[in-house]
């Protein structure tokens, strides 16, 4: 586990927030997908499938980081500098997809209560 890796469910975090204004701009300023399907919009089931997709690779991450973590508890390295720092990384790998879903979540949630160009 490495710093780079850490900071995945934060940078898919940030693709979301910048992906999901961006579209909803283009959806209101250009009419871009307006038309309705199913009783929404065409761009709010974008939207949507976007935000499920980013959640999915948050929940890929944090699934491989407990994977990671299992198998750091098992090992008989158990007090060596360098498993600590592993074992922390993978901590906060974790603790980062939660916020990073918990804030995906928050920034889609305008998408349930509110048309596109509300």
């Amino acid at each position: 586990m490495t710093l780079t890796r850490m900071s995945v469910p934060y940078a898919l975090w940030a693709l979301h927030f910048v992906a999901l204004y961006s579209l909803q701009g283009l959806a209101c300023a250009q009419q871009l997908w307006r038309e309705r399907l199913g009783g929404l919009e065409l761009m709010t089931w974008v939207l949507w499938a976007l935000t499920a997709v980013i959640l999915a690779a948050i929940a890929f991450e944090a699934r491989r980081a407990w994977h990671i973590r299992r198998a750091l508890q098992v090992s008989d390295e158990t007090g060596r500098a360098d498993h600590e720092r592993r074992s922390f990384l993978v901590t906060l790998t974790l603790l980062g997809a939660a916020v990073s879903a918990l804030g995906v979540v928050f920034t889609a949630s305008p998408l349930a209560m509110l048309p596109t160009c509300a």
